[in-house]
């Protein structure tokens, strides 16, 4: 009889673990509310300190402050109620931190740009979603931009105020309708290049841990790749994600990675845009601090690097929400902006108008939207850059023309005027198409797989720059006399001064 007593006892108290506590260096926790895959969480304005541990009376153990990460990508797959309010779990970059009050998310928010300006055209309409920066929900975790409702979906040809509205949040965009400046073409058509051969499609080889044989580890050395005119050196190898990698369940808005796209580096401040599916417009902008992240090696390791690296490193990283970014090729930089020409790169020419977004350094959030066309045989441009608040260089090329054309558009009164300042003969690549895009100290530069081009404004063919590295270039970009070049697999951006 005694035996079953003991027996019976014994039984309830392990229903009783199991059922109601969770186990946590066997010290029992209480019940986290536990999602099917990690939630993107977006940060409020104000700083809220870090704990190792939770309980139901509360937070224990802080050890850090949410001051050092709030520009980073915020993840968590659990949160527990407790007396002194919800306490969520967080990843920062994808590394596991602690617990945070949920206080410090932006909870019932919707984030736009302030404004936005289109040309009048009727064979283009604005989708009002894309100003969207992101939207929260109570609990401050971030909802597709799809589920806002919007009292106008699109905007063509009329001004508009368009009101945004999920759950309790609300916001309103002023969206200017002007008309579209003429294009000014009378540029002379340049000798080009003797054509090259360059291969189509993924890169053909890789940096020396990404593949298979070395188990995609982290890169330890530096790279040098060579050619007459050109040498650049690794700068900085980049991780794969900064997030929650591929191997975590998580929402489509949570990975930061793998593919890059496009590049800009201005005063330092080196930005690049990153896909998880490159088959979809939307991805996250990432921007590193060169001035404080000065190792070549180290940001690949964010998740195993000494805890106070990963505080600094994390200070000086700074992930954009999941926005609308295009085939996110067309970068550049000023003082105070990122810029992203976001087109449709599966478009050819027709008459659709382009998106130009402006984009904060400071949160990385969108701050004004315009769009732009050039009214001149509808050239719809897939390549461009910008060199500072109010002027932006286009590429055009189809093969039907034979010929590259470059524009120089200047922003007056909230409108793109395009100039055409040169053009060049030619097809430069058989094979490949452009893979990057800048202008610096009176020159294009113009990127296909393994080969640059460097032309000057008016057209004149003035170099080529022929590589064998065998890896995708993703992304030109130039700044104070050096060309920086982003390779693929694994993300490494590498500089040098061209002749």
């Amino acid at each position: 009889m005694k035996k079953k007593i003991k027996f019976a006892v014994l039984l309830a108290g392990v229903i009783l673990a199991s059922s109601s506590l969770l186990m946590v260096n066997n010290k029992p926790k209480i019940d986290a509310k536990i999602y099917g895959k990690a939630v993107t969480k977006i940060a409020g304005n104000k700083n809220y300190p870090i704990y190792h541990r939770v309980s139901k009376k509360g937070p224990s153990g802080k050890f850090t402050s949410t001051s050092y990460f709030k520009h980073g990508q915020i993840q968590s797959k659990k949160y527990v109620s407790t007396k002194k309010g919800n306490f969520w779990d967080i990843y920062v970059d994808g590394r596991h931190l602690g617990w945070v009050n949920q206080n410090f998310f932006a909870r019932n928010q919707i984030s736009v740009a302030k404004s936005v300006d289109l040309v009048r055209n009727s064979d283009y309409s604005f989708n009002t979603h894309d100003a969207i920066n992101y939207a929260t929900n109570s609990q401050g975790t971030a909802v597709h931009v799809n589920k806002v409702q919007v009292s106008k979906k699109y905007v063509s040809t009329k001004s508009s105020t368009v009101d945004y509205k999920y759950g309790k949040a609300k916001a309103q965009v002023k969206i200017d309708v002007h008309e579209m400046p003429d294009a000014i073409n009378n540029a002379d058509t340049k000798k080009g290049f003797r054509t090259v051969k360059a291969w189509n499609g993924g890169s053909k080889s890789s940096s020396r841990n990404w593949n298979a044989a070395h188990h995609y580890r982290s890169e330890t050395r530096g790279n040098t790749f060579k050619t007459k005119g050109l040498k650049v050196r690794t700068r900085l190898f980049q991780p794969r994600f900064v997030s929650l990698d591929s191997s975590y369940r998580q929402d489509v808005m949570g990975p930061v990675g793998r593919t890059p796209e496009g590049i800009t580096v201005k005063d330092n401040i080196f930005a690049v845009s990153m896909f998880s599916n490159t088959n979809k417009p939307y991805g996250h902008l990432v921007s590193y601090n060169l001035n404080h992240i000065k190792s070549k090696t180290a940001a690949q390791n964010l998740t195993s690097m000494r805890w106070s690296t990963f505080k600094s490193y994390a200070k000086n990283i700074k992930v954009s929400p999941y926005i609308k970014l295009g085939h996110g090729q067309s970068l550049g930089s000023s003082n105070s902006y990122i810029y992203v020409m976001a087109n449709d790169n599966k478009y050819r020419n027709g008459s659709k108008s382009e998106e130009i977004l402006q984009i904060r350094k400071s949160d990385m959030k969108i701050n004004k939207i315009w769009t732009f066309k050039i009214d001149y045989n509808n050239r719809y441009i897939h390549n461009a850059t910008f060199t500072d608040d109010n002027t932006m260089y286009a590429l055009f090329h189809n093969g039907g023309y034979n010929k590259y054309e470059y524009w120089r558009l200047d922003l007056k009164d909230n409108v793109w005027q395009p100039t055409q300042v040169g053009a060049t003969s030619g097809s430069f690549v058989k094979g490949s198409p452009v893979q990057g895009f800048t202008y610096g100290n009176g020159n294009f530069y113009i990127a296909f797989n393994d080969n640059i081009f460097k032309v000057a404004k008016n057209g004149t063919a003035k170099k080529h720059y022929g590589f064998k590295v065998r890896r995708e270039i993703e992304g030109l970009s130039f700044n104070k006399s050096k060309l920086y070049c982003e390779f693929a697999q694994r993300s490494e951006l590498t500089s040098g001064v061209p002749r």
